[in-house]
């Protein structure tokens, strides 16, 4: 009696008697979409009861036949799948489907931003995207660049290294469990053969011309533009020791002026400290404009590129005011056990004075919170970056941030600019740019690490412009002094806002040598003489520390 008792209760806690109904009607109506041109999903059992314990036949594929015609209805169905205990399952293959499908779209259409930014009908939110998109994301990346580069062996480095990508998540799928991974799975062989095509014409190309490694336009990355990262070595090692050491309880500042490698020297310390999780959050590239939206980009970046590098699902900040909440989020932090330590660097950190116009007290709030972070964490270290030295800003940065140690980068030295211009890959021809040449370059940049990347690509491109005309693969003197007026024009903006960023003192002091003029930099003020140098905008005998500026300020004169 007792069992039957238990029995007869479970059938109607399941509703199998309604079941019984449901289960034919379920088959029934998706037979009718398939063999008609009539929508039936509307009239499937999963939209009219949330208590469906039981799963139903055929709902993912009604669900997947449904949404190109009628997406909107597709997504109620999926939401009520999502409330159903029984129907979760058909609901997550429905979704998967939907994505492998939009998947193989972005491949046959070559929308590779789409990829990217995980942009569609389907796809996830980047914000809650899981290892399996931000892998994907990451080969949008790459693909995206490849589109825009206008060097072959630029581009097929990105290539090579989205198809190693496409591989790796092709193994970890393989290797998964999940329900989704042999759908997602299924949708890579697009993706594959595109890649691959592409880097067979490209590696054509590549072939033919001068390799181009040097890549003035944007920062250096660990994937790309490795080779090309030099003279920073000390440095490094300097942060490395610093950071290493729980005991210093100090929170670095890496200060150098523009363009000089800071971002570079920040995206190569995952290299340097595998322990770590390496969390870049550059202020300039994030719209902010109060304490809650800065909290939210932070908090967003760490954990989008946690789930990129580490495959490490980061806490969210708890509710509540920004400042408690950024506060108790860093305790949160400082409990993930996954990796030895998380460095947080924060680029352009002396923008900060400006994000709270008016709100000096949340400012004051925001430091008060990095140097408890300082003093007191272990595991979350900081590291900040910028242009400015703390006793060239308002007070209060040294007041709270009392045990910052502040490390300078400046240009490149000589023998490592010419050796970067001589050898900078090794699959670079040996005599593509000679001592002459690379001495020549030197004598207009004095090692800034931007112009001496920029003279250097446009060499080789020039080298490639000519190559079928003239076959000839060495750069001459000649090349440089005709390439003069190209760097000019393509270093526009950074001379532009390097003369702009200038006091006027410092300015007058260039500009007299930048016509030749004799200066004596003994002769200025303490605030002049210290600004031109913490920037090198004068070398040690008294000259422009930056040549190329003197063509530039000319030229604008």
């Amino acid at each position: 009696m007792g069992a039957a008792l238990i029995a007869v209760s479970g059938a109607t806690f399941l509703r199998v008697p309604l079941y019984l109904f449901e289960y034919p009607w379920q088959i029934i109506a998706f037979t009718i979409q398939r063999s008609t041109a009539r929508i039936t999903l509307a009239a499937s059992p999963v939209l009219h009861h949330e208590l469906s314990y039981l799963p139903l036949p055929t709902l993912a594929a009604h669900i997947h036949d449904t949404a190109a015609r009628d997406p909107a209805l597709a997504r109620r169905a999926l939401a009520a799948c999502a409330i159903a205990p029984g129907q979760r399952r058909a609901g997550r293959r429905a979704l998967a489907l939907l994505r492998a499908d939009e998947l193989a779209t972005l491949a046959h259409t070559r929308r590779f931003q789409a990829l990217r930014d995980l942009s569609g009908e389907w796809l996830p939110d980047p914000a809650s995207a899981d290892g399996t998109f931000a892998a994907l994301q990451q080969i949008g990346r790459y693909l995206r660049a490849a589109e825009l580069t206008l060097i072959a062996r630029q581009r097929q480095e990105l290539l090579t290294a989205a198809a190693d990508r496409l591989r790796g998540l092709d193994n970890a799928l393989l290797g998964s469990r999940d329900l989704e991974a042999p759908i997602y799975r299924a949708a890579l062989p697009d993706w594959q053969r595109l890649v691959a095509d592409w880097l067979a014409q490209t590696k054509t190309a590549a072939a033919q011309e001068v390799p181009n490694p040097f890549r003035p336009l944007v920062p250096l990355e660990p994937e790309f533009g490795r080779e090309v990262f030099r003279g920073r070595e000390p440095l490094v090692a300097e942060i490395e020791s610093i950071l290493g050491d729980p005991g210093q309880g100090a929170a670095l500042a890496l200060i150098g002026p523009r363009r000089c490698g800071k971002t570079s020297l920040l995206n190569m310390l995952p290299l340097k400290l595998p322990d770590a999780l390496v969390v870049f959050f550059d202020t300039q590239n994030n719209p902010i404009d109060s304490t809650g939206s800065l909290v939210k980009a932070l908090v967003g970046q760490a954990q989008e590129q946690a789930r990129r590098e580490r495959r490490l699902t980061l806490p969210d900040a708890p509710p509540g005011p920004p400042m408690e909440a950024l506060a108790a989020w860093f305790e949160r932090l400082e409990r993930v056990t996954e990796v030895g330590r998380i460095l947080l660097c924060i680029d352009e950190f002396e923008r900060w004075e400006g994000l709270f116009p008016g709100d000096r007290r949340a400012l004051l709030q925001l430091l008060g919170l990095l140097r408890a972070t300082i003093q007191h964490r272990r595991r979350l270290r900081v590291l900040i970056a910028g242009a400015a030295y703390m006793d060239e800003l308002d007070p209060m940065w040294a007041d709270h941030l009392v045990n910052l140690r502040e490390l300078a980068i400046g240009p490149l030295t000589r023998p490592v600019t010419l050796d970067l211009l001589m050898r900078p890959s090794d699959d670079f021809p040996p005599d593509a740019i000679p001592p002459a040449v690379a001495e020549a370059v030197w004598s207009r940049t004095l090692g800034q690490p931007y112009l001496t990347q920029l003279y250097g690509s446009l060499l080789v491109t020039h080298l490639n412009d000519g190559l079928i005309d003239t076959g000839r693969r060495q750069a001459t003197v000649a090349d440089c002094a005709a390439l003069d007026p190209a760097v000019l024009d393509k270093a526009n903006t950074y001379l532009t806002n390097l003369v702009q960023a200038t006091p006027a003192a410092a300015l007058a002091v260039l500009e007299r040598l930048a016509r030749g003029e004799a200066v004596d930099l003994t002769a200025q003020d303490r605030a002049t003489r210290r600004y031109l140098r913490r920037r090198g905008l004068v070398s040690a005998d008294g000259g422009l520390g930056v040549p190329v500026l003197g063509g530039f300020l000319r030229r604008e004169a």
